[in-house]
């Protein structure tokens, strides 16, 4: 049963020590003898790009220091490391995380996924490149972030797996799964060729995000931590908590079915049965998933007056992300040496709206999606 539990504790600040007494009970509790064998240790946070960190785009670094201390006081060796997007300094995004400080107070190793060599894998017909660090360590836990995300509704344990794709190989697969259902079929295999190799996962929702995010949303209070064996049930819990429906997630159906789990099987502790937040997820809701009950013609003609694309607003800087991360070069510079969006060539992947370091990229939508 512990496979399809999910441990909750309600956390209402970054406070060290209680997270560290939570992150202890959860994985001592497993009893697994992978983290008595093994000697090495990855911990992946989420680390998108380097946004401050009341902005809570990133895992915070107290519940990264939890782990850290935890399994350094069973003598281990511990690695900390992702893969962030675009083309931000990696350097810059550690700074910005808080893991570059991390690494001054404890003898840890910080990595960057895309320096390592990677392995291709085949899963339900897609190939998915992964590095190699995910498979140089024997315990892996998966460090996610709480928060909504415009292309798939929601972002937290599953999602956070895409960061084991190296570098800008992200950005080309979002050029070949452009589509929201396409993407969820990528995720799904990016999660179906690691998910053997993830040991816990754990969500920091103490401050999550609601709204337009994964970066351009609006920091939440959550007060919410949570762990799980699971990465299915654990985005189930969350999801539902912040007032999804298991189908308003379009790889989590697939993920629940993979782990042959249930919804209704999932244990969570009694206090948190009928636990809801307030957030706002109506600006991520898949609306066009109403689609499929329209005919074909009619359908046809919704697209045309349903829209949105992406907009470089006045408060753009110039740092060039944008430009530098679009997948199908969409975004060039102007004479003025602004960026401009080409909204023929955009395949509205919203990564410049996600990587942009100080979310100067608008989303313009017509007037039925504004109503929608």
């Amino acid at each position: 049963m512990k496979e399809r539990s999910v441990q909750i504790r309600a956390i209402e600040s970054y406070d060290l020590p209680q997270i560290e007494a939570a992150v202890s009970t959860w994985i001592k509790d497993l009893k697994d003898q992978k983290f008595q064998r093994s000697k090495r240790v990855l911990i992946k946070p989420n680390c998108l790009g380097a946004f401050p960190l009341e902005r809570a785009v990133t895992t915070h670094p107290v519940v990264v220091e939890a782990l850290i201390r935890y399994f350094l006081g069973r003598n281990k060796e511990v690695w900390v490391g992702d893969s962030p997007g675009g083309s931000t300094s990696v350097q810059r995004v550690w700074d910005a995380c808080g893991l570059s400080d991390l690494a001054e107070r404890y003898p840890i190793k910080l990595i960057n996924l895309s320096t390592f060599p990677f392995k291709e894998r085949r899963y339900n017909g897609i190939d998915v490149k992964i590095s190699d660090a995910l498979f140089q360590c024997g315990i892996v836990i998966n460090v996610a972030k709480y928060k909504t995300h415009s292309l798939v509704g929601f972002t937290a344990a599953l999602k956070n797996l895409y960061g084991l794709v190296p570098g800008m190989v992200k950005s080309e697969y979002h050029r070949l799964y452009p589509d929201t259902k396409g993407f969820a079929r990528l995720l799904c295999a990016v999660y179906g060729i690691a998910r053997p190799k993830i040991s816990y996962n754990i969500i920091d929702g103490i401050v999550g995000m609601d709204g337009a995010g994964p970066s351009g949303g609006n920091p939440q209070p959550f007060g919410l931590l949570f762990g799980s064996k699971s990465i299915a049930a654990i985005d189930a819990v969350a999801s539902r908590m912040m007032g999804f429906k298991t189908r308003d997630i379009p790889y989590l159906w697939e993920a629940l079915h993979t782990e042959g789990i249930l919804p209704s099987q999932i244990a969570i502790p009694q206090s948190f049965k009928h636990h809801h937040i307030k957030a706002d997820i109506t600006t991520v809701k898949l609306s066009q998933e109403g689609l499929k009950y329209l005919p074909a013609f009619a359908a046809k003609a919704f697209k045309k007056l349903y829209y949105y694309y992406p907009v470089i607003s006045d408060r753009c800087i110039r740092c060039g992300v944008c430009v530098r991360s679009c997948p199908v070069e969409a975004i060039s510079y102007q004479a003025d040496g602004y960026p401009k969006v080409d909204v023929e060539k955009c395949i509205k992947c919203m990564c410049c709206h996600e990587l942009c370091p100080i979310h100067a990229v608008d989303i313009h939508k017509s007037l039925v999606a504004r109503l929608v």
